[in-house]
Parts: structure tokens; C-alpha cells; sequence
């Protein structure tokens, strides 16, 4: 019907004809119609401004809101007083945004104008976030059965859809009556979100339990005051319709039409049945109550969306015929005859307000207005559309808070997943939407501290966060205090063996003169006091809080100290195995070549090298190690070179060794006095002590790693000062009958005869075992050989028994 009433527009001005006359060029041809306003539908537009297009007739369309006709190539005689679909789209999906819904799904009717639409806010949704829970259309071009098999599966799966407590729709009201009176049954509460299409539709609004079906949030063309025109349909008479076609209509379907409302209203104003019944209608005598009824009616049906964009472009054709023909207060000063294309030409430089709105047309024919954004509200067990919550601005593209109800909507919940807590982590599973998503912790020294984070952030080496955590904690420092109790202890056995020192050497000096202090090294016992208590002293190095000083002091220290008091270990086990275990005969030369001091020194020398060459290279230094422990960061002292530290130990380990080997060859000496067996011991202690520390030190981490060596320090000085200096106090202060000269020379003297004995029992030995032999020829010269050699074994005998006593004294 549409294209037909086009071709009769088309048709030539002052013919019969109804066609439209065929030319090569069409600027200077006349139709009887230079403009149209409508259709109202997008679809119905799009096929009448093909037609139109032959003659550039200008077309205004006050509801056709198709993205598509704003193709100024395809379409370039249409205009529209609303905007564009575009732009309700962008508002609808700002509209999720701003209540921070995510998931949503879509409905759309099966024609040009639902599918612009809900493809461009699609687009538009997913470019802010949001995500589509599903996508369905409804044909509207096929059978009934058809139609309603398919919105019965839509139903179903809104639903199936419990998470989906949004739904976006662009389509026809008939099928949103349909679909609601399936989901009522099923006691279905969305959050529907209208599109201009039924968001102020009458018939939805009348249906039974409409109020349970949620709450409607609808999208209309922004309105202007239509005051005036509510007063003119107010005064309208039932016998006063003339050639209204329009109100003949309204009237037939007020009367005829009441049980048919619901369904197409052209299908039942159309049906020749009733009109004789509307001839028989205009004879009534009741007028007056049914004017009353009928104009109450019409007031409660109006749109005011709708019913502005047609006074705009009314107002926009009447603006631009006046500047065409000229027209000055009622005189127009040119002739009607002129081309539709010019009429378009003025159309488009429209540029006037009234009544406080500015009705222009932009570079794509489309009336930058805004939308009214209402919300439906139950009256009387019916829904009401009218309250306006918010406004739509496209050039500022916000939203204008009318009613603080509209921020009502930010608690409902509309989303794939629940959100992801303080210190979780969005996971999404390949293949799914990504609003769709597990809540998963983050893990140790991370955290996220928005909710539903992309990601988690690494703490800082100085912080820690346990898993799950929205925030990172200060690690706190620690080292080997010198308030913890172990470092009390270890501070009160070093205190211990350097007061037990300090004693000794106040004992040492008063007896220095007696045999014990004699036996055991004399002015050398001092020194080696002296370095086990620079390494009793090495231990409050270990303690406390480190520093690059304490950190390479402390190891050098104690390198050299117990290197100089194992030199004069060794020196002293040498002094003993050269006394009482080399053949006489090179007493003289091995008592020339022994020189204590210089044996010291050159093994304290060596050690002196290896620290300062470590010093110089690799030197130790403090740390800050923030990985090996969780929650702390651990102040120690790195030793620069391991293997620096390593030669240090193994060259103390290597004199230890000799020392222990030489201790081991004497230690049959006099009881009193046997200063090799106790050397021995010391040795043996120490061995025991720093091979147990090698696998103890590589294991242990934290704070305590100093105490290790520490204890291994204390355990080796102490093994040292026990069993060198220990027995020799007690023979000073507790049994000093032996530390007398004569009780030193009979204690070598019995040492010397039972040495001797030995010697003759292993003499008498072989010569019991010669006699056993058998009978030998024996020649004269053997007799007197075995006689030699008997008498020098006697003289070697005697002989040992005075030999050590000279020897020893002269050490």
C-alpha cells in the first residue's frame, strides 16, 4: 500500500496518470507531491525512499530509526526528527556499563529495523565489556505456528538463563505480548531493557500481570511540551470528523475493535464489516458520553515522543518551504512550482528552535534530539510508562539523573560469574566469554586489591602477601640479635673462655718457673692464650646486626688467632716428637734446626696472605637477602668468595692434621707430663667439631646460620683450652707434689727404666727364639758377634735411661 500511494506522488503534477514518467533527467520534473513525512517504520522506510530517490523527493521520517537509512548514498533524500538507532544503542550499552551489568542477553525481531539495532548495541556492549548470554531472533515474516514455536524456545531459554537477569529487545509489541504471557506462567522477573519500538506501548501495559514480569527500563524519543495538542484532541467532536480518515479509523476500532486490540490494528480497521456499523454509529444521539470516553481514550494512547518528531518535521517542511518560496508574514514571493530536490536543499540548512528545542538536521539527515529514558511503573494492577528517571545527551553522551530511582538498578546482579574478591584473580577457561571466569587466589608475594582483577601484582622485594591477599606486609629484618636467648648463650661461654684465659695466664705467671708451665711451652703457652682469646673474642663479630666492617673482620680474625694457636700446637707436638722419639744421633742436628718462632710465623704468615688476598679481591660484605625467607629479609654477611673461605678452613684443617699426626707419634710419654696425648685430644675435637659444621652450615637458613659457625668456634677454642691448659692447672693448683723438679726427673726416670725394660724383655724374646732354631754350624766370628751385640743393646739400655732427661731439659 505503502508503494503504491508512492508511485501516485511520483506521478506527474496536473495528470491523471498515476505513474511516474519516465526521463533520462528528472531536474526539472514536477511531481503532484514535493515531500512525504513517514512511514513510521524503518522497514517501510527503507522501500518508500527507494522510490523517492528518482526525484530527490524529501522524505521525513518521524520514527524510522534503521541505522542504515543514514547511508547519505544509499538514502540521500531521507531525513528523521529522532536520531539515529546508533545512538540508542550506544545509550542502551552505556546504560549496562553504568549498572555494571555483564551479562545480558538479546532479543530481536526479524526485520531491518530489530536487527540494525540489536547488532549495533552488540557491538557496542562488547566494545564497553559486557557480554551476550545469547542472541535470539523472532521471524516475523512467517506463519503464526512458525512465530510461535520460535518465541516459546526464546522463553525457554530465558529460562534455562538464571544468571541472566538482563534482556535487551528490539521488536515488534506484538511478539513482547506473546513472549510475556509464556514467561508469567513460569513466574519470570528480568530487567527488560525497551527499545523505542514498545517502550510506550499500550496494549503491553493492559496485559494481566504485566507488573510481575519485572521492571521495563524504555527508551523513547525525547519529547517537547505537547500541551497544545492534548487540548486540540480534547475538543474533538465524534461528528465533526469530515475527511479525517485518522479519527474515522480510531473510531471504528474504540467500537468494533475492542476484543481485537491485541492484535495488528490495520488487520481489524480494514475488515468491511464494520462499516455500516460505523454509519449507523455517527446517528446516535448519546454523543456527549461517548465523546467522553472516546477523548479519554485517545489523551491516555498518546506517545509524546512520537507525537513530537511528527511537530518537528512539520515544523522543519513549513521552515524550509518558507525560505524556498520566500514567504514574509503570509506573501510568498515565488511560485509553487519548483523541484522536489530543491525543497531538500533548503530542508537540510534547517537550522531553527522552537519551544526550546533546536530542530536541525546533521551531515546524515538525523535530528540530534537525545532519548527519554523511562521506567514502567505499576498502577492499579496495570503498568504506567510515563515517569521519565533519566535523560539521554548524544553530544555529551551521559546521562541526565532525573529520579534517584534510576540508581536503584546498580543492585541488581546481571553477570556470568560471581565477582571476584579483594586479592583473587579472573581465570577464564579457553573458549568462553570472557565475563565468564573462576575466582582463583593469587599466589604468595602477589596481590590485587579491585575486585574482579585482570591480574595480580607482584610485592616489592621488601614486602610479602600470603596467598589470597589484597595487599603486600612489610617483611620484617632480622638478623642474630644480641638480645636472643642463643646469642645470650653463645655471648656467655665466649665471655667464659676468656675469664678462664685471663685465670690461667694469672696462674701461668705466678708458676712460670715450675715444671708444668716448663713442660708446656713456657712464653709460648702466652701466646697461644693469647690467640684462643682473640678467637673467643671473633665471636661477638658473628652478632648483632652486620655491617661491612664486623663482616670481614670477623672470619679473618678467627683465621688467624686459631691459626696461630694450632702453630703453636704444632710447634710443641714437634718440640716432644724430637725430644723422645728420634735417634740420638740426630739430637744435635734436629735441636740446631728447631726454631719455634719461626715455625709460627711462617705458619701464621701463610694465613695472613690468604685473608688479605681475600680482602683485596672478594672481600665479605653484608647483604639484604629478601628471597630466602617468606616474610623476612635477612641481614647477613656473605662470605665474597666461598672459595677464599674454604682455603682459610682447609689450611687451619691442614695444619690441624700435621699437628694431630705428630701428637699421635709421641704420645707414650710420662704420665704427668704427656703433653702429645693432649694435644691429640684437642686436635680429635676440633676434627669432630668442623666436620659436623660442613653439613650443618650448607643446610641451615635464616638468622641462625652465624650461630653455627659460632658454636663450631667455641667448641674448637674451648677442646684446645681444656685439654692443653686444663690438666695443667690442676696439677699446679691441686697436686703440687708433682710439680716439683724432683718429681718431674723420677717421673722421667721411671719413664726411662720401664722404657728400658721393655727393650730387654724383646731382647730375651729373640734370644729364646734363636734357641729353639735347630742346630747350626756356627762359626767362631758369629759368637763374637752375637757377644757384641749383646753388650752394645746393655750400653744402649743404661744409656736411654739418662738420654731424655738431658734431652727434655734442654728444650
Amino acid at each position: 500500500m505503502a508503494l503504491r500511494a508512492v508511485m501516485k506522488f511520483l506521478s506527474k503534477a496536473n495528470s491523471s496518470d498515476d505513474c511516474v514518467e519516465v526521463r533520462c533527467n528528472y531536474t526539472d520534473y514536477l511531481p503532484k507531491v514535493k515531500a512525504v513525512i513517514g512511514p513510521a517504520t524503518s522497514e517501510v522506510s527503507i522501500a518508500v525512499a527507494r522510490l523517492l530517490n528518482i526525484n530527490l523527493m524529501p522524505q521525513i521520517s518521524y520514527s524510522a530509526s534503521a541505522k542504515i537509512l543514514s547511508d547519505k548514498i544509499r538514502f540521500p533524500a531521507f531525513l528523521r526528527t529522532i536520531p539515529s538507532d546508533t545512538f540508542q544503542s550506544k545509550a542502551m550499552a552505556m546504560l549496562v556499563q553504568t549498572f555494571g551489568w555483564n551479562w545480558v542477553g538479546t532479543i530481536a525481531s526479524d526485520d531491518d529495523y530489530s536487527r540494525s539495532g540489536i547488532d549495533s548495541f552488540i557491538s557496542e556492549a562488547e566494545n564497553l565489556g559486557a557480554c551476550i548470554a545469547f542472541q535470539e531472533i523472532i521471524p516475523f515474516y512467517s506463519s503464526d505456528q512458525i512465530t510461535t514455536s520460535r518465541i516459546k524456545e526464546v522463553a525457554k531459554t530465558i529460562i534455562n538463563r538464571t544468571r541472566v537477569n538482563v534482556i535487551v529487545m528490539f521488536g515488534r509489541a506484538s511478539h513482547v505480548i506473546e513472549l510475556f504471557e509464556i514467561l508469567n506462567t513460569h513466574n519470570v522477573s528480568k530487567i527488560w531493557i525497551a527499545s523505542d519500538s514498545w517502550s510506550s506501548n499500550n496494549n503491553i501495559t493492559r496485559m494481566e500481570k504485566i507488573q510481575n514480569i519485572g521492571n521495563i527500563i524504555g527508551f523513547t524519543f525525547k519529547s517537547r511540551n505537547i500541551s497544545k495538542f492534548r487540548d486540540y484532541v480534547k475538543k474533538l467532536s465524534i461528528h465533526s470528523t469530515g475527511v479525517n480518515t485518522f479519527l474515522k479509523k480510531y473510531y471504528m476500532l474504540y467500537n468494533f475493535c475492542t476484543d481485537e486490540q491485541n492484535e495488528d490494528l490495520d488487520s481489524c480497521i480494514s475488515d468491511a464489516k464494520y462499516l455500516l456499523k460505523y454509519n449507523e454509529y455517527q446517528n446516535m444521539s448519546n454523543g456527549k458520553e461517548l465523546q467522553y470516553l472516546e477523548n479519554a481514550f485517545l489523551l491516555n494512547n498518546i506517545e509524546p515522543g512520537v507525537t513530537s518528531s511528527i511537530q518537528w518535521s512539520v515544523y522543519a517542511l513549513t521552515h524550509a518551504l518558507q525560505n524556498l518560496l520566500k514567504c514574509n508574514e503570509g506573501i510568498c514571493h515565488r511560485s509553487s512550482d519548483f523541484a522536489p530536490w530543491e525543497l531538500l536543499q533548503e530542508l537540510k540548512k534547517v537550522n531553527v528552535t522552537k519551544e526550546g528545542n533546536r530542530i536541525q538536521f546533521d551531515s546524515f539527515g538525523d535530528f540530534i534530539s537525545g532519548y527519554d529514558i523511562l521506567m514502567w511503573k505499576p498502577i492499579k494492577g496495570k503498568m504506567a510508562f510515563g515517569h521519565i528517571i533519566a535523560e539521554y545527551d548524544i553530544q555529551k553522551n551521559k546521562f541526565i539523573i532525573k529520579d534517584s530511582r534510576f540508581n536503584n538498578f546498580k543492585n541488581v546482579v546481571s553477570k556470568c560469574s560471581s565477582p571476584c574478591q579483594l586479592g583473587q584473580l579472573k581465570l577464564s577457561s579457553e573458549g568462553q566469554h570472557t565475563c565468564c571466569y573462576d575466582c582463583v587466589n593469587c599466589s604468595s608475594d602477589t596481590f590485587s586489591n579491585t575486585t574482579d582483577a585482570q591480574q595480580c601484582f607482584h610485592c616489592s622485594e621488601d614486602e610479602w602477601a600470603p596467598a589470597g591477599s589484597a595487599s603486600c606486609n612489610k617483611k620484617y629484618i632480622i638478623f642474630l640479635k644480641w638480645t636472643n636467648a642463643f646469642s645470650i648463650v653463645l655471648l656467655i661461654f665466649s665471655a667464659l673462655g676468656i675469664v678462664l684465659i685471663l685465670v690461667i695466664i694469672v696462674i701461668f705467671i705466678k708458676n712460670i718457673n715450675t715444671p708444668a708451665v716448663k713442660s708446656n711451652g713456657g712464653i709460648l703457652s702466652f701466646v697461644m692464650l693469647f690467640s684462643l682469646m682473640l678467637s673467643f673474642t671473633s665471636v661477638y663479630f658473628f652478632l648483632g646486626k652486620p655491617n661491612d666492617v664486623t663482616c670481614k673482620f670477623r672470619q679473618c680474625l678467627f683465621g688467624i688467632s686459631f691459626t696461630l694457636s694450632v702453630s703453636c700446637a704444632l710447634t710443641k707436638s714437634l718440640a716432644i716428637l724430637f725430644a723422645f722419639n728420634f735417634n740420638p744421633a740426630n739430637q744435635k742436628y734436629l735441636k740446631n734446626c728447631y726454631n719455634p718462632w719461626l715455625i709460627i710465623s711462617i705458619c701464621t704468615g701463610f694465613q695472613v696472605i690468604i685473608c688479605a688476598l681475600w680482602l683485596i679481591f672478594n672481600a665479605p660484605r653484608a647483604d639484604r637477602d629478601v628471597r630466602r625467607l617468606p616474610k623476612e629479609i635477612l641481614l647477613e654477611c656473605i662470605e665474597g668468595s666461598d672459595v677464599a673461605f674454604a682455603v682459610m678452613l682447609g689450611y687451619i684443617a691442614l695444619l690441624a692434621l700435621i699437628c694431630f699426626i705428630f701428637a699421635f707419634k709421641g704420645r707414650k710419654l710420662p704420665e704427668n707430663y704427656n703433653e702429645a696425648k693432649f694435644i691429640t685430644f684437642s686436635m680429635l675435637i676440633y676434627f669432630i667439631s668442623w666436620i659436623t659444621f660442613v653439613p650443618v652450615y650448607v643446610t641451615t637458613k635464616g638468622q641462625f646460620l652465624p650461630a653455627v659457625e659460632v658454636v663450631t668456634i667455641l667448641s674448637s677454642t674451648y677442646g684446645i683450652l681444656c685439654c692443653q691448659f686444663f690438666p695443667k692447672c690442676y696439677i699446679i693448683l691441686f697436686k703440687k707434689e708433682y710439680n716439683t723438679t724432683s718429681s718431674f726427673l723420677k717421673n722421667l726416670y721411671d719413664f726411662s727404666l720401664k722404657s728400658s725394660k721393655i727393650i730387654s724383655k724383646s731382647q730375651i724374646s729373640a734370644q729364646s727364639s734363636l734357641s729353639s732354631l735347630p742346630p747350626l754350624s756356627i762359626k767362631h766370628n758369629s759368637f763374637q758377634k752375637l757377644d757384641n751385640i749383646n753388650r752394645n743393646s746393655f750400653i744402649e739400655s743404661n744409656r736411654m735411661k739418662w738420654i731424655p732427661r738431658k734431652r727434655f731439659s734442654s728444650l
